[in-house]
């Protein structure tokens, strides 16, 4: 299991901007796995899958997608849920969203993803209301689905919808958990 990381400590940012990292490998070793508070919004640092390229179905990240645990004990994440730990097919994939891509990584770098405070997600092309439940979506690409009020939960809740979908975005109070 990982280990358990101190979430005061210092974390370097090579651009200066949690949403923006996408290195090499060993930038900053010994941060990978790291939580961190910034811009009042919570951060993990993690490897991207070396196989998150354009060949894939889901194809290169996109900014605002969704990211799932491929293997949670190096931090390795992945944007296609047919390769999150447990596979697509148990419809387990929603359960280990790692967070969201604050911008286009490249297959095999450093990144942070987004997992508390307000964020934007790929919209699945839900029509969004005010507080409704957000889980990940099974038919689109790395996108988030919603769950009406007062329904039962299916999933994990990656958070509430602040409005409707707008553009292919829609705004969440993101509340997804780190792993540590």
């Amino acid at each position: 299991m990982p280990n358990t990381r101190n979430r005061a400590g210092t974390v370097y940012e090579p651009t200066g901007n949690p949403e923006t990292v996408n290195f090499s490998p060993n930038y900053a070793p010994g941060e990978l796995g790291t939580t961190f508070w910034a811009n009042q919004k919570a951060y993990q640092t993690v490897q991207l899958d070396s196989g998150a390229t354009s060949a894939t179905p889901v194809g290169i990240v996109a900014t605002n997608a969704l990211a799932y645990w491929k293997d949670r004990t190096v931090y390795l994440v992945t944007n296609d849920r047919r390769l999150a730990e447990g596979g697509a097919a148990t419809g387990s994939y929603a359960n280990k969203v790692a967070g969201r891509f604050g911008t286009a990584v490249t297959a095999g770098n450093f990144c942070n993803v987004q997992q508390r405070g307000i964020g934007n997600l790929l919209d699945g092309g839900n029509t969004f209301a005010v507080g409704e439940s957000v889980i990940a979506e099974a038919d689109s690409a790395a996108a988030a689905d919603r769950i009406a009020v007062g329904s039962a939960l299916t999933f994990m809740r990656l958070g509430f919808a602040r409005g409707v979908a707008s553009g292919g975005i829609v705004s969440v109070d993101l509340d997804i958990p780190s792993v540590e």
